[in-house]
């Protein structure tokens, strides 16, 4: 008589990127992400979880220990899945932060268009609409914090460095968070290096990068079993 085998429960990963921008790179990585763990990885579903809705952080929203209902939902998405995954823009050699009075705040026009035509270190492709992802990560933290002991991954598309800078700020973050990131392997993509990277939806097309972003979430899914089982 043959052994029952007990399948694996699915491992839900919560997708956040620091982008609202339709045709961001960084989005372009969350949807293959997606398509990815739909195809070639059996026991993961990805949700995109869109930051967009979430008022600025405000501590008078905050009424007789309720959220408002964007930030109630946002923080049940968060709180449900078994895993994260960060798309995070480098803006200024950091996570997006943004700021709806003047999101252009301490940004050198000049630098900007000629990172776009060389690749420099700011992720120019999203400065149009500059996202809160911090803002997303701060509301989720507020009592009780909802990404303690979390397992994340983080992948960033940009100029120069790929967002590299953007990701070691995050898992700054992640440290006083009690997120867990997965240390390898790492995912930088400078997306204005040829041959091209992305196509005019920003949607991936580098077979190389795919890949990668691959054997990215298989790690993060056997770092999430593992961390399960303890």
């Amino acid at each position: 008589m043959e052994a029952t085998i007990a399948a694996k429960p699915v491992i839900k990963v919560a997708a956040l990127c620091g982008s609202l921008r339709k045709a961001s790179f960084n989005r372009g990585l969350i949807r293959s992400a997606i398509k990815i763990s739909k195809e070639a990885i059996n026991g993961m579903e990805i949700e995109y979880v869109d930051v967009e809705p979430l008022p600025m952080l405000n501590t008078d929203l905050e009424i007789d220990g309720t959220y408002p209902p964007a930030v109630e939902a946002f923080r049940r998405k968060i709180l449900e899945a078994d895993s994260i995954l960060f798309a995070s823009p480098e803006y200024n050699y950091s996570v997006t932060v943004g700021n709806p009075l003047n999101p252009f705040q301490h940004v050198d026009q000049y630098y900007i268009l000629d990172a776009k035509d060389k690749g420099y270190a700011n992720n120019h492709e999203d400065f149009e609409n500059v996202p809160p992802l911090k803002n997303a990560i701060d509301w989720a933290s507020r009592a009780p914090n909802v990404w303690a002991d979390k397992p994340a991954a983080i992948i960033s598309a940009g100029g120069g460095f790929g967002g590299g800078r953007s990701q070691y700020h995050l898992r700054q973050i992640g440290v006083f968070l009690d997120l867990h990131f997965i240390n390898k392997p790492e995912f930088f993509l400078n997306a204005f290096q040829p041959p091209a990277k992305f196509d005019a939806d920003g949607t991936l097309i580098d077979e190389e990068a795919k890949e990668k972003i691959k054997q990215l979430l298989l790690s993060l899914q056997s770092f999430t079993r593992r961390l399960q089982r303890k």
